[in-house]
């Protein structure tokens, strides 16, 4: 009978041939074509935001609810009024939640495409001063007006892309990748202000040389306008993605994915006031003259995301 090391050595080189065979199985198997569902979770961060504001409001001695003698100020009668003047803020970046499923297939060797669908939502939970158009305090701010404040509460979207990836298959469980993504945002901002006027009639300059100028004092002074609720807009986008996948079977892989998303300009079109100077969103007490503003974004939306993935395929 043979003993010893010799004895034992055929037997370990099988063993390490078979598990070599084992460890390999799950990299080859990421390469195959077919079929495959994923998900994951993770978090996002956006970048800072600016929200520039118009509206198609005129002067309040031309609004019928405060001045009743409004036909008598030149211009409040022009059936060809301007918009009134603009304003901006401003508000840091933020962060918050990433979700999302995809269903692809893998082409063999290095390529794959999917579909996608995924959801973000940054939480800003910030309050901010209201400035000018150009940037500078609203000149009433501290005498007629007291207080001039936008809130953004979060920016949230519901995604669908088309993504193309490209696969850098190894000899280890590990695959890295990269890939390009176009699509629609569904965006949603939680969004609120309020304007308020100083509670006392001898700081409300806006009658001034009108003959019922202590009439629309009275009456304007503190009024409240206000609008807090949702602003919605449909966006294009696109996205650059990277990763890698580490395969814990033939079918199943777990991996770490980053993704930069760009979307276009947000904008949001005919918002009433839920109050304007404390009465309706509106000019006249008949209703004929409504009015409306607009938020819209100074620049792209864009967020970048980290998340945990997993991928099963068939």
């Amino acid at each position: 009978m043979t003993t010893g090391p010799g004895r034992w050595l055929p037997g370990m080189c099988a063993l390490a041939m078979a598990g070599t065979v084992a460890f390999a199985a799950p990299a080859s198997a990421q390469t195959g074509s077919g079929f495959y569902l994923s998900q994951e979770v993770g978090l996002n961060l956006a970048p800072d935001v600016e929200l520039l504001g118009n509206s198609n409001d005129r002067a309040s001695r031309c609004d019928e609810f405060i001045n009743p003698r409004f036909a008598e100020v030149p211009g409040c009668t022009d059936p060809n009024r301007g918009s009134g003047a603009g304003w901006r803020t401003a508000f840091d970046r933020a962060a918050g939640v990433l979700a999302g499923f995809a269903a692809g297939y893998r082409f063999g060797g290095r390529l794959r495409v999917e579909a996608e669908w995924f959801h973000r939502e940054s939480g800003y939970d910030q309050t901010a001063p209201v400035t000018s158009a150009t940037g500078d305090t609203l000149g009433k701010l501290g005498g007629e007006i007291q207080r001039a404040d936008n809130r953004l509460g979060s920016i949230s979207s519901h995604n669908v892309f088309a993504n193309v990836y490209v696969d850098f298959p190894s000899r280890s469980r590990l695959t890295p990748y990269v890939g390009f993504g176009g699509g629609v945002g569904l965006t949603e901002l939680d969004y609120g202000d309020l304007w308020a006027r100083n509670p006392d009639p001898s700081a409300i300059g806006t009658a001034a040389g009108l003959p019922n100028e202590a009439e629309i004092r009275q009456n304007l002074a503190a009024t409240t306008s206000s609008k807090q609720g949702e602003l919605h807009d449909r966006r294009t986008a696109y996205q650059v993605l990277g990763g890698v996948d580490y395969a814990v079977s033939d079918a199943v892989s777990l991996g770490v994915k980053v993704r930069w998303v760009r979307f276009g300009r947000f904008l949001a079109e005919g918002i009433e006031w839920e109050r304007l100077r404390s009465h309706p969103s509106q000019l006249r007490l008949d209703g004929s003259e409504p009015v409306t503003f607009r938020i819209r974004t100074a620049g792209a939306l864009s967020f970048v995301g980290v998340s945990l993935a997993m991928r099963y395929a068939f």
